[in-house]
């Protein structure tokens, strides 16, 4: 069974400009994925995808594999245009000779998963018969939604009458945190979807999963980081 990990890396991005080069903790923003993803075993391949020659060139001094995009995927981020994105790089990489059973996306902003949410995402697929895996973290919001134009609001996830500390009991309730997604080859190609079948799941702290989206984002994560080298921090 191999095993082929892809990180998306557009050179472009809206909310902080050029951000998967912009230094965190000394090192460019998708150097910390490129290094979880080197430390996971399971990993036979790994290309960083791209169409930026910076972000070309930051891979490439690391000894990682690099994949140009077409033009169409340039520009759009989208959830489905990923999973497109995907579906190309698998058809690329199989048309020059590639074997590919378990797909794994890697976004490169996450900074702060480690290795083993790597490790342990690709294992459900590789090994525990689930068919597409994904990370996630425990949430315990009161979620309450706006009804229509009138002002008014609804609770969505409880019962305001009943609220205090058994209402946490129990709560199930998870986000997903864009970290790790690992698939089935078959499933990816066949549905044009990254998550179907039998999904399981990784747990991660809510720390673990920062997604670097906007300019505090790298400051709350970089102080993590620190705090995490001296110690002070698990």
């Amino acid at each position: 069974m191999t095993v082929f990990a892809i990180t998306p890396a557009r050179g472009g991005s809206k909310g902080v400009p050029r951000k998967n080069i912009k230094p965190l903790a000394g090192k460019p923003l998708v150097q910390h994925t490129i290094e979880a993803a080197r430390a996971c075993p399971l990993i036979d391949r790994y290309v960083v995808n791209t169409e930026d020659p910076e972000i070309r060139a930051v891979a490439e001094g690391l000894g990682v594999e690099t994949q140009s995009r077409p033009e169409e995927f340039w520009h759009d981020n989208t959830f489905q245009e990923v999973d497109r994105l995907l579906q190309w790089a698998v058809a690329d990489l199989e048309a020059k000779g590639a074997r590919i059973n378990v797909v794994v996306l890697l976004y490169p902003t996450s900074p702060l998963r480690r290795s083993r949410h790597i490790t342990d995402c690709i294992d459900l697929v590789l090994n525990q018969g689930f068919d597409s895996a994904l990370t996630l973290r425990e949430d315990r919001s009161y979620i309450w939604r706006r009804e229509g134009n009138s002002g008014q609001v609804a609770p969505v996830n409880y019962d305001p009458a009943k609220r205090g500390p058994n209402q946490l009991e129990g709560w199930n309730q998870w986000i997903e945190n864009k970290a790790v997604y690992a698939m089935r080859r078959d499933l990816l190609m066949e549905t044009g979807c990254r998550l179907g079948g039998r999904v399981g799941f990784v747990e991660m702290s809510k720390l673990d999963s920062i997604d670097i989206d906007r300019p505090e984002d790298f400051d709350l994560a970089g102080q993590i980081m620190e705090l995490r080298q001296d110690g002070r921090l698990a």
